[in-house]
């Protein structure tokens, strides 16, 4: 693994190492031919004006003369001692151009494209190419006397010495790059071998150190950064030994330092389930003692509830025996008017007796969470107060769907409403309100039932709307109120049935909300 892991880094030192040296033989290669190219073809330039110029000068009183003949006979000249001129062309402005080779001359009467095309006002010139290279060099001169322009001369140069050059520059090229790339394979062999030993065997050791051991050490010894790199390595190791002791010797510590504090961590675990205990039989008594409370509190309250439950049938039942003492006093008591009487003083006498087990109903403990009806046990609950409502004109408005249906303690959940009832009922009467009003609305949601109780008594004071729930806290009088109602409402839709009580104001007063989930 190891070995495989050095092969790479040498091969990529190496790729790298070799990729960097052609690419700068290349960047120059592909320099220097450009520039060489370049070089040839202003030789070649100066050598096409030179001659152009010496022809011109020769030949300028036969051209203005139009004297074809010395024209001719110069031109033929100057190919004989200049092989390397394909042919001379004098293109005059007006009239016929004569074209002179090496195999002779002649005029052209027609025009020639390959002439026509190059004549401008400034000398022109290109490379001809073919196959295999350059086939000649064509520069055009304009002629020009006295600031007249006369026409212009086509000179053609022979490009084998311009060809011949450049195959050569290629072939050296390719010399040199043959050589470079034995070079670079040579060179970048030993520098790749330089840089990877002394880095794989560092990268062994650090292997070593990453397995545990801490034993190992660099024995390169060089006078640069691998040389720099070694030393490091070896003092890191040097303090990762140092490291691993004294972490021993701290684990040994914390061993024990670990084992005492278990012991007292023991002991202190023993004595504060204790205290728990105490503490959680305290809060249940204390619990108890408020639960206690407040059905003490609520069973107060509904006395006081019977009692205008029954005024009423116990003042119609008063005048039911009045008028049977009357009419036997008068001798109209026969039997039809005693069995009027007798039915009458039986319904009354039945509707006090319905009272009295609507209410020992309210008191009676459940011991399990039953499943029950919300709108039964709202109207049921609003009747025990229902003489009272009417004695201070409180209109109860019920808006209940009717097979609303949750699972808990109907009890306990009927003194909840019993006591927000009473509050609302408290606050109604001790605030004067005209026209006063209680609404409870009751509906189910997507997650379970929401119900609010609602008056219009003006609202909570916002300063204490956060304290409500605290127990024993009371805005009532001295003597009027035990301020545990809401503390245990609140504890027995949160705690025993999972919900929600809160509280806020709206324009017209209190909104008591509470959210119960169902329970499957």
């Amino acid at each position: 693994m190891t070995l495989n892991i050095r092969s790479q880094f040498f091969f990529k030192v190496f790729s790298v190492f070799a990729s960097l040296v052609l690419v700068i033989m290349s960047f120059f290669a592909f320099m220097m031919i450009p520039m060489q190219k370049k070089a040839l073809q202003q030789i070649m330039y100066t050598q096409g004006v030179t001659v152009s110029r010496s022809i011109i000068q020769a030949s300028s009183d036969a051209v203005i003369t139009n004297d074809f003949g010395f024209i001719v006979e110069h031109n033929v000249e100057v190919l004989k001692h200049n092989p390397s001129i394909h042919f001379i062309a004098v293109a005059p402005l007006r009239g016929d151009t004569i074209w002179v080779d090496q195999s002779g001359w002649r005029v052209l009467d027609k025009p020639n494209t390959e002439l026509t095309d190059f004549q401008t006002d400034k000398i022109e010139y290109r490379i001809k190419h073919g196959e295999w290279g350059a086939e000649g060099y064509h520069f055009v001169y304009p002629i020009q006397f006295s600031g007249i322009k006369w026409g212009w001369l086509h000179v053609e140069f022979n490009t084998d010495e311009y060809n011949t050059y450049i195959k050569s520059m290629y072939l050296k090229l390719a010399y040199i790059f043959t050589g470079s790339m034995v070079l670079i394979a040579f060179i970048g062999y030993f520098f790749a071998r330089w840089v990877t030993s002394p880095v794989a065997i560092i990268s062994n050791l650090a292997t070593q150190v990453a397995n545990g051991n801490l034993t190992v050490r660099s024995s390169i010894v060089r006078h640069d950064e691998m040389g720099v790199l070694s030393n490091s390595f070896n003092q890191m190791v040097e303090s990762l030994q140092q490291s691993k002791n004294k972490l021993e010797h701290y684990n040994q510590q914390l061993e024990q330092e670990v084992k005492k504090r278990t012991q007292d961590l023991d002991t202190l675990n023993k004595n504060l389930d204790r205290k728990v205990k105490e503490e959680v039989i305290q809060r249940q008594e204390q619990q108890q003692l408020l639960i206690h409370q407040s059905r003490l509190a609520a069973m107060g309250e509904m006395i006081g509830a019977i009692a205008h439950q029954w005024r009423q049938p116990l003042n119609a039942l008063s005048l039911v025996l009045q008028n049977q003492n009357i009419n036997y006093q008068l001798g109209k008591l026969d039997k039809q008017t005693m069995d009027h009487s007798m039915e009458k003083a039986d319904r009354l006498i039945t509707k006090m007796s319905t009272t009295i087990d609507d209410f020992r109903n309210f008191f009676k403990p459940n011991k399990y969470a039953n499943w029950f009806n919300i709108n039964t046990l709202i109207h049921s609950t609003a009747s025990l107060l229902e003489a009272q409502f009417k004695s201070h004109n409180i209109e109860v408005n019920i808006n209940c769907e009717e097979n609303l249906n949750i699972k808990g303690f109907q009890g306990e959940f009927s003194q909840v409403i019993l006591n927000l009832l009473n509050n609302a009922k408290d606050t109604l009467l001790e605030r004067h309100i005209k026209s006063p009003y209680i609404t409870i609305s009751a509906y189910s949601t997507p997650n379970g039932i929401s119900m609010t109780v609602q008056d219009n008594a003006k609202g909570i004071d916002p300063d204490i709307i956060n304290k409500i729930y605290d127990p024993y806290f009371t805005t009532k009088d001295e003597g009027k109120g035990t301020g545990i109602g809401l503390y245990m409402s609140k504890m027995i839709v949160e705690n025993n049935m999972q919900g929600k009580l809160f509280a806020f104001n709206d324009d017209k007063g209190a909104n008591f909300i509470i959210e119960i989930p169902i329970k499957k």
